[in-house]
């Protein structure tokens, strides 16, 4: 093979915490091993101007160039993609992630600069790609893409999951810059980078907003408590990690793997501080006690409403004893507890951002409030589609909060609230818990904190869209209580 250079692209977005994109970790880890010699950039932490990027592309005869990209990143990947195509009309261009995987064959009629889609788990498709295009064969062998050929869209059959996670070579953080992230911080210690792991892939629930089986499908795949325990060592060693966040969409599934994870960390001697999403209904005491004994500090919860009856109908299937039960505990045992929580979803009335705060108030620590957002792939967009209830099928505004957009308005209304009553629920409840966020980061006195005003007031979209958000919270919370 003479040409062994591919390029991996992460178009930006406008979630204003940027995290490092661990599925091109994995992709370029997994094509390293195989002899190819892959190049990455993220233009949410390298933005780079036209010439500089048309410089980039010019650099080296690419194999190919891939584009990875969320539904939110969709109108930068879109220019990205003409952009590319205009400097190497040659050039395969790839592109996959959770919208690609989700819509393949519309992406290709919406991004008519892309050639091939991969759908789902990536690593060995693209593998296959590269060899065939390094040879000179037919793509149209490779399981799993969508493609072009001459004037019709093909699809290739469906490429099998991969059943040894523990095969897979860790993540190639090599190609990253780390400390231009801005994820959370567990030690205090700014200077000291966060690292994402991945200990799992799909998630066995049957949530109607959650995206995530478009990737991995819903069959649960772990790695064992070991590899992942070998790969914190790796990255301690390599980078001096003591900090890491499990983004699994549930961590705590396998009991056992848990445990016998937890006691790994404790017998390493290392103080490592991290932590990790969980349901209510998979976690109890013990594992709760285990988890904290063994460095992790947060636990975060997907509640997303305190109506039941919402919740039965995106099938969340918990109780609000095992909410009550599951915040108690993880309190007790001196974990720090997130809660998220969705507005706008099917089935919510005015009343459900009532039953959500009555549910919380006590017992939650840090509450996050989005908006439901019926991201393509999911049941919900389907229902949503069916009954007419989405607005805009825009894809750079899907998005989960006004925080991200100046001029955001949510993509889809409810049976029972319109676009604005959506928005004063979301206001409604932050109401309630924004004072305690800010205290917990800032201090009880946060407003005397010279950090809180660097850190949150002045960052981002500046202090108009910070006031103008304020006065929202006020308003919302004003109108709830008036309301019966």
């Amino acid at each position: 093979m003479s040409n062994k250079d591919i390029l991996l692209i992460y178009p930006s977005y406008t979630y204003p915490r940027k995290s490092p994109p661990l599925g091109l970790a994995y992709l370029a880890a997994y094509v390293q091993q195989s002899g190819f010699k892959p190049h990455v950039h993220d233009f949410n932490v390298h933005p780079v101007s036209d010439d500089d990027f048309k410089r980039l592309l010019l650099s080296r005869k690419w194999l190919l160039v891939g584009l990875s990209f969320m539904t939110n990143q969709f109108a930068d990947a879109r220019r990205l993609s003409a952009f590319i195509k205009g400097v190497l009309p040659g050039t395969p261009l790839v592109a996959g992630g959770p919208h690609p995987s989700s819509v393949p064959q519309r992406t290709l009629c919406e991004v008519p600069t892309l050639d091939i889609i991969i759908k789902g788990e990536g690593e060995e498709t693209l593998k296959e790609l590269a060899e065939v295009f390094s040879t000179g064969g037919d793509i149209g062998g490779v399981k799993g893409i969508c493609f072009r050929k001459g004037e019709e869209i093909k699809i290739t059959p469906e490429r099998e999951f991969m059943k040894d996670l523990d095969s897979l070579p860790f993540p190639a953080w090599g190609h990253f810059d780390m400390s231009r992230y801005n994820v959370f911080h567990l030690t205090g210690n700014n200077e000291a980078p966060v690292f994402a792991l991945l200990s799992s892939r799909g998630c066995p629930n049957f949530c109607t907003f959650c995206d995530s089986h478009t990737i991995f499908a819903r069959k649960f795949r772990a790695r064992s408590a070991k590899n992942i325990f070998d790969e914190i060592v790796y990255l301690h060693k390599n980078y001096g990690m003591v900090s890491f966040d499990f983004v699994d969409d549930l961590f705590t599934v396998q009991k056992g793997r848990v445990l016998e994870f937890c006691n790994l960390i404790r017998q390493s001697g290392i103080p490592f501080r991290w932590m990790a999403n969980a349901r209510v209904n998979t976690v109890d005491r013990e594992m709760l006690q285990a988890i904290k004994d063994a460095g992790c500090v947060r636990v975060d919860f997907g509640v997303e409403s305190g109506d039941l009856n919402v919740r039965k109908l995106m099938r969340k299937n918990i109780t609000d004893q095992q909410i009550r039960e599951a915040h108690v505990a993880a309190r007790e045992v001196g974990l720090s507890t997130g809660t998220f929580t969705m507005v706008g979803n099917l089935g919510e009335t005015r009343e459900s951002a009532k039953a959500t705060v009555k549910l919380l108030r006590e017992i939650g620590d840090d509450v996050m409030v989005s908006i439901a957002c019926p991201f393509p792939g999911t049941e919900l967009y389907r229902i949503a589609k069916q009954k007419g209830l989405i607005n805009s099928e825009d894809w750079a505004r899907y998005v989960t909060s006004p925080t991200y957009l100046s001029d955001y308005r949510p993509v889809m209304r409810t049976e029972f609230l319109t676009e604005d009553e959506i928005l004063e629920s979301f206001y409604y409840i932050h109401s309630f818990f924004a004072r305690r966020k800010f205290q917990r980061r800032f201090g009880k006195l946060f407003f005397l904190n010279l950090s809180f005003y660097k850190e949150w007031v002045f960052k981002y979209q500046g202090l108009r869209r910070r006031f103008q958000m304020a006065l929202s919270l006020i308003n919302a919370r004003i109108k709830g209580s008036l309301r019966k």
